[in-house]
C-alpha cells in the first residue's frame, strides 16, 4: 500500500515562516519609528507609530482587514486627503493601497493564501487604461507632474481595489466584517447628518461646508455621502434578509431607515433617483419578502414627516423646483460634446476639462449662455480629457462582468458556490453609482467615491470568480488516497 507525505508540507511551513518575519519585521520597523519620533519629540506621530503595530500585524494575517480599516477611518479624514502634503496622504491612499495590493500578491505566488485570483481579458484593458492615461497626463497635462500625481491619487489607486478584492478573495466571514463596518458607518454618517440640521454647532467646522443646504456627513459633497449610504444600505438590507434572528433583522433594518433618511436630506436630485432605483432593484429581488418591511418604513417616515424632519419638506420642494442648476448642467454638458467632437482620440489632457469648457459653452435652445460652473456628468469629463478610445478601456471592465453576470447565471443560477442575490444587490449599488456619476462629476472630486466604484466591482468579479475557477490539480496525498480506495474496490 502506498504511503505519500504531501508534496506541499515544505512550502507551508515557507510559508508559515514567512508570515512570521513579515510581523516580526513590523514590530521592529514600528518599534523603531516610535523610538525615532520621540527622540526628536514627535509624540503625535510616536503614538501613531505605536497604533500601528496591533492594525498591521493583523492585516499581515488577515489584509482584508486592510480593506476595512481604510473604510473605517478614510471618511473622517476625507478633507484631508484633498491636501497634496498632509501624511494622510501618504498613510491611507497613495501607499496603504498599493502596498497591500503588493503584499497581498507575494502571499499568492508564495502559496501562504489561496485565491481564485486570475488576470482576465479585462484587466489587461484596464492595465492599458492606465497605461494611456499616464501618457495623456505627461503630453496634455498643462503641468505634467501635477497631472500626474492627480491620475495617480484619483483614478490609479481606486483602480487598485478592483485587484486587491480580487486578490484576496473575501469569504463569508469577511463580507460578514464588511456589512458590520457599513452598519457602522451608517449610524455615524446618519447621525452627524441630522446633526448637521438641527446642531450644527457641535460638529467640526470641516464637516460643515454645506450646513442648511445639503446633507454630506464627512465627506464634503452629496454625492459621495448617498454613494456610501446606498452602498452598505445593500449590503444592510441582504443581510436582513438572510438573517432568521429577528433582534438582528430589526437592527439592520433600523440601519437600513437611517440611511433613506441620509439619502433624502442630501437634498440631491440625482442621489434620489439612483437610489430610488436601487431600492426598486431590491423590492424585486425580495418581493415575496419586502411587503412588510416596506410597510414598516413608510410608518417610521411618515412619523419622521411629522416630527423632527418635517421643516424639510418644503426645502425638498424648493430643490426640486430649481431650474438654474439644470440649465447649467445642460449647457456645460453640450460643452463636453463639442470638445469630445474636436479631440476624440486623445481629449484635452487629463485635468484640462475646466480650462477649455468655457469657450465651446453657448446657447442651448431657449436656455442662454451661462458661464462658470463645473462638470456634472462624470463619464463626458473623462470623454473630453483623455478621449474616446481609454473611456472604453475604463469602463470595459463593468460592462464584460455585467455580461458574464447574466451568463453564468444562466449556467450556474442553482449553484451553491455563490448567493446570486448577493451579486444582485452590488449590482443594483452599481446601478446607483453609475446613475450619480451621470450627475456629478466623480473622478476628480472625490478619490472615496471613484475607490468604491471599482472596490464594488472587485467583489463581484471575486464573486464570479468561484464560477470560473480552473479545477486544481490533485495533490500526491490525494492521488494516494484514490489509488488505494480503487485498490480496495478491485478485492
Amino acid at each position: 500500500m502506498l504511503q505519500s507525505e504531501p508534496l506541499d508540507r515544505p512550502w507551508s511551513r515557507l510559508s508559515a515562516f514567512a508570515s512570521r518575519a513579515a510581523i516580526l519585521a513590523i514590530v521592529l520597523g514600528a518599534a523603531l519609528a516610535v523610538g525615532s519620533a520621540v527622540a526628536v519629540g514627535l509624540w503625535q506621530a510616536a503614538v501613531a507609530a505605536a497604533m500601528a503595530i496591533p492594525l498591521l500585524t493583523i492585516v499581515v494575517r488577515n489584509p482584508f482587514a486592510g480593506v476595512l480599516a481604510w473604510l473605517l477611518l478614510v471618511p473622517y479624514f476625507i478633507r484631508q486627503l484633498t491636501v497634496d502634503v498632509h501624511p494622510v496622504v501618504w498613510a491611507f491612499h497613495r501607499l496603504g493601497v498599493p502596498a497591500l495590493l503588493v503584499v497581498v500578491v507575494l502571499y499568492h505566488a508564495l502559496g501562504i493564501r489561496n485565491s481564485s485570483f486570475r488576470l482576465r481579458g479585462y484587466d489587461l484593458a484596464l492595465a492599458g487604461f492606465v497605461g494611456v492615461g499616464v501618457m495623456n497626463a505627461l503630453v496634455l497635462g498643462s503641468s505634467p507632474a501635477r497631472a500626474l500625481g492627480s491620475f495617480y491619487d484619483q483614478l490609479a489607486v481606486p483602480i487598485a481595489f478592483f485587484w486587491l478584492v480580487r486578490a484576496i478573495g473575501p469569504g463569508p466571514s469577511d463580507l460578514s466584517r464588511l456589512i458590520t463596518a457599513g452598519a457602522w458607518t451608517i449610524a455615524v454618517q446618519a447621525a452627524i447628518g441630522i446633526l448637521s440640521w438641527i446642531a450644527p454647532t457641535v460638529l467640526p467646522a470641516q464637516w460643515l461646508g454645506r450646513v442648511g443646504s445639503r446633507t454630506v456627513g464627512t465627506f464634503g459633497g452629496p454625492a459621495a455621502y448617498t454613494i456610501t449610504l446606498v452602498l452598505f444600505l445593500l449590503l444592510a438590507l441582504y443581510a436582513a434578509m438572510s438573517t432568521d434572528k429577528s433582534r438582528r433583522r430589526l437592527l439592520l433594518f433600523g440601519i437600513v431607515i437611517a440611511a433613506q433618511l441620509g439619502v433624502l436630506l442630501s437634498l440631491s436630485r440625482g442621489s434620489w433617483l439612483g437610489a430610488g432605483l436601487a431600492l426598486l432593484g431590491v423590492a424585486f429581488v425580495y418581493r415575496r419578502q419586502i411587503g412588510r418591511f416596506v410597510l414598516a418604513a413608510a410608518v417610521v417616515a411618515f412619523l419622521l414627516v411629522l416630527g423632527p424632519v418635517g421643516g424639510l419638506a418644503s426645502v425638498a420642494q424648493e430643490r426640486l423646483a430649481e431650474g438654474d442648476t439644470v440649465a447649467g448642467r445642460i449647457v456645460t454638458n453640450d460643452a463636453a460634446i463639442r470638445m469630445i467632437r474636436d479631440e476624440p482620440l486623445a481629449g484635452f489632457g487629463y485635468g484640462n476639462f475646466e480650462r477649455f469648457d468655457e469657450r465651446y459653452k453657448q446657447r442651448v435652445g431657449d436656455i442662454p449662455l451661462i458661464l462658470g460652473g463645473s462638470a456634472h456628468n462624470t463619464y463626458l469629463n473623462l470623454l473630453a480629457e483623455v478621449g474616446i478610445p481609454a473611456t472604453l478601456l475604463y469602463l470595459s471592465p463593468p460592462v464584460f462582468l455585467l455580461a458574464l453576470s447574466y451568463r453564468l447565471w444562466r449556467r450556474h443560477r442553482h449553484s451553491p458556490s455563490v448567493d446570486w442575490r448577493f451579486i444582485t444587490v452590488l449590482w443594483l449599488a452599481m446601478l446607483d453609482q453609475f446613475v450619480v456619476n451621470n450627475f456629478l462629476e466623480i473622478i476628480h472630486s472625490s478619490y472615496w467615491a471613484t475607490s468604491l466604484w471599482w472596490l464594488t466591482l472587485g467583489l463581484i468579479a471575486a464573486q464570479l470568480e468561484r464560477l470560473r475557477a480552473p479545477v486544481s490539480v490533485p495533490s500526491a496525498s490525494h492521488a494516494s488516497v484514490r489509488l488505494q480506495a480503487e485498490q480496495r474496490h478491485d478485492r
